[in-house]
């Protein structure tokens, strides 16, 4: 049960079709001065994860990275600064937050 409470905090919606990628978003990074610890922190350590890996491929590939993207660059680096703030600002570990902010910077 708490396993599975953590992976829906962790999602962006349950529903189908899926509300716009800009609002699900939004929602997401709203919701996580709210979220549990647990939900903050494996949240947190998804992002660190997605944001070296796209900092990886976009080392190999160049711009043409963000093609593969439903949001296009600005959105997505939009998305992930917004993320590093509201991790800051929940005092979740702060070590992977500073990761995270390496990564996006990076970006």
């Amino acid at each position: 049960m708490a396993v599975t409470a953590i992976v829906d905090g962790c999602s962006d919606t349950d529903q189908t079709p899926k509300p716009p990628w800009k609002q699900r978003k939004k929602a997401y990074i709203a919701h996580l001065p709210h979220a549990s610890a647990s939900v903050r922190l494996v949240s947190l350590a998804d992002k660190v994860h997605n944001a070296q890996t796209i900092l990886h491929d976009y080392r190999r590939m160049g711009a043409a990275l963000w093609s593969r993207f439903t949001a296009g660059r600005d959105d997505q680096l939009w998305y992930y600064r917004s993320l590093v703030r509201a991790f800051q600002s929940s005092d979740t570990a702060p070590q992977l937050v500073a990761e995270l902010d390496e990564a996006v910077s990076a970006l």
